[in-house]
């Protein structure tokens, strides 16, 4: 039976066993914690239904590959996953899926022969979809900080994230709720932790990997959406000047699903309220994940 939330002692998944999040500990000497040096998916589901959990088990394994990190089957990330909401009992979840190289008791990069990975798998509470449309505007700024479109590292979900907590922490001293961050030659890649997308001659685009942008699953979604509904939906390169003078601007994350933009460096996008493309847009995709995961 799933329990409300304020009844339930949050229980994590390390390497194998379930132990109360307050018990749960990994050494100081993994290479997640010194070196950054690991990948992670946060994920939402109802009750043990996790919302395209292939698909981010696909893009962990590509990551994983990319960074030489080998990682149990499939089936097993998939059932410590499930096995971990289901101890944890809520309805609706979050759930981040963490594997840091391991332990390593030298110094420096090298990766000694014998290190194992680390596993973890945390479940927090989720409100779930909206219950009313439209969502609040968000703000954005302009982040002088750059994405390296250049590094494969960008379009995987390394654990290295202090590129986007340091640029969300310069633009909120500007009153910006997140930043908008361009790539070494100018063109736009993300926001701190969502990809852009705006609508521009009743066309949805959004920036393509190539330009710096992580191949985000709700970004996937959104583009699926938006053709299911006739839209035009298009990865290609989007300059500063286009957010500005964009109809309606958008980011996404699996967690908050598409969120409206009303403004950008403070200057309004179109009206300066959340735009119709936009809100239909949402709506298509909550509805997706519901039908989904039979919510």
């Amino acid at each position: 039976m799933l329990k409300p939330m304020h009844e339930i002692a949050p229980t994590v998944y390390v390497n194998g066993r379930l132990l109360p999040e307050g018990e749960a500990s990994v050494s100081v000497l993994d290479r997640g914690l010194t070196l950054a040096d690991g990948l992670f998916e946060t994920m939402v589901a109802f009750g043990d239904r996790v919302f395209r959990l292939p698909d981010h088990l696909a893009r962990l394994r590509g990551g994983a590959a990319l960074l030489r990190l080998p990682l149990p089957p499939s089936r097993t990330l998939e059932a410590a996953v499930r096995e971990t909401l289901r101890r944890n009992g809520r309805e609706r979840s979050v759930v981040r899926l963490t594997v840091t190289r391991g332990s390593d008791h030298g110094r420096g990069l090298d990766v000694r022969p014998g290190t194992r990975p680390t596993l973890i798998v945390r479940v927090t509470p989720w409100q779930g979809p909206p219950s009313s449309l439209p969502l609040p505007g968000r703000s954005l700024a302009l982040s002088p900080i750059c994405r390296n479109e250049h590094s494969p590292i960008t379009r995987v979900k390394s654990l290295a994230y202090v590129e986007g907590v340091v640029a969300r922490l310069e633009v909120r001293r500007r009153g910006a709720d997140d930043a908008l961050l361009l790539n070494t030659t100018g063109t736009v890649a993300c926001a701190s932790s969502s990809n852009v997308f705006v609508v521009i001659d009743d066309a949805l685009a959004t920036p393509r990997q190539e330009d710096g942008a992580l191949p985000g699953i709700a970004r996937k979604t959104l583009l699926e959406v938006a053709r299911s509904l006739g839209m035009a939906a298009r990865e290609q390169s989007i300059q500063p000047e286009e957010v500005y003078r964009a109809r309606e601007v958008v980011l996404t994350n699996v967690v908050s699903g598409p969120v409206p933009v009303t403004s950008v460096d403070g200057h309004p996008v179109g009206d300066g309220a959340p735009g119709p493309v936009t809100a239909r847009l949402t709506r298509a995709y909550w509805e997706l994940v519901a039908k989904t995961l039979g919510g």
